[in-house]
């Protein structure tokens, strides 16, 4: 993958400067727009050298699919410990999560999504497809596969399309039904 993170950070300054770049990719994009976003700003604002940036990222599409890896990773981890903690149903947090990433920061958001499915591709929602099945282990792979595009095809076109929807707390609540009535069954 060219795009792949090169350097992967140990040490509290090296991951202070991988969350510096973070951070100065989100200022960027919120402020400026994706037509403000390129490397040499983001190493100047996040106070580092181009090279340095380098050192970590071979791209800014590089960058952004490390800040959506990062916080679906943290997603993930907080769907276990909601589930083995009792909470919502399983469905209704993982529908919650994807809904909510990288909340409150739109144009990220959508730069993220946007990097993740060029870099990814096929092989990227099929992996997505794994994970909807072992949500619901009960689903024929079909059916999941199915599920899975209904729901993440709505989310993924409400932040592509900046839809208000988004925002709506019907949208999780109607992804829900429609997954309880799908695997009513």
């Amino acid at each position: 993958m060219p795009n792949a993170q090169r350097r992967q950070p140990r040490q509290a300054r090296a991951l202070a400067t991988r969350a510096a770049i973070f951070e100065a990719t989100t200022q960027i994009l919120e402020t400026e727009g994706e037509a403000g976003f390129n490397t040499n700003r983001v190493a100047e604002r996040a106070g580092v050298s181009v090279g340095t940036l380098y050192q970590y990222f071979g791209s800014k599409q590089a960058i952004l699919a490390a800040m959506a890896r990062e916080e679906n990773a943290r997603n993930r981890a907080a769907l276990a410990a909601h589930v083995r903690a009792g909470g919502d149903s399983p469905v209704r947090l993982a529908i919650r999560n994807q809904i909510h990433a990288l909340a409150g920061r739109p144009a990220t958001r959508r730069a993220a999504l946007k990097a993740i499915m060029a870099e990814e591709g096929v092989e990227g929602l099929a992996r997505e497809t794994r994970a909807a099945t072992r949500l619901l282990p009960r689903m024929d792979p079909f059916d999941a596969f199915v599920l899975d595009r209904a729901v993440t095809g709505v989310i993924r076109a409400a932040v592509l399309e900046q839809s208000p929807h988004l925002t709506d707390p019907r949208l999780e609540d109607v992804l829900v039904r429609l997954v309880e009535r799908f695997t009513a069954d």
